[in-house]
């Protein structure tokens, strides 16, 4: 090796032997720590002490629930995991409508109530008064757009 050569392999040395250990305490350091411990959604109300209604299929328990302060809530129980992983809840009038007596449903028309997915229990708010009219709780798939089951409670 001739002189200027050897003067720029140590000068290219000299930055790789500050540039390495940086850039390894820099990736080290900009690893995010894993979420242990954690749960991923918020926790869940606890349940109304007062049952209004229920009404209880195979599959699972569906419960209106009220505390003493009015409020109101729908209590959620999956027996089993459900065989449609895109079912939504919701809430309408108890008097059907013509496309829901084909299987067809519009959202305009309902409140959404939630989501629902895996074996456990849900607990749902809803509006103030709307347990007095009954309601009718529509299970809908929205991937495939059609109705899997309806809710209705009889005292």
């Amino acid at each position: 090796m001739i002189k200027p050569l050897r003067k720029r392999h140590l000068q290219i040395w000299s930055i790789l032997l500050v540039l390495i250990p940086t850039g390894i305490a820099t990736a080290w350091l900009s690893i995010k720590k894993p979420a242990h411990n954690n749960v991923l959604q918020p926790a869940s109300e606890p349940a109304f002490p007062k049952i209004i209604l229920s009404a209880d299929k195979e599959n699972y328990t569906v419960r209106l629930r009220s505390n003493e302060s009015g409020a109101e809530q729908l209590e959620w129980i999956n027996k089993d995991v459900l065989a449609v992983p895109s079912v939504v809840i919701y809430k309408t009038s108890p008097n059907p409508s013509k496309g829901e007596a084909y299987g067809k449903f519009s959202t305009k028309e309902a409140e959404l109530i939630g989501r629902i997915e895996a074996k456990g229990n849900y607990y749902f708010p809803l509006q103030r008064n709307s347990i007095k009219e009954k309601p009718k709780f529509i299970l809908y798939d929205f991937i495939h757009e059609k109705i899997i089951d309806s809710i209705t409670f009889s005292k």
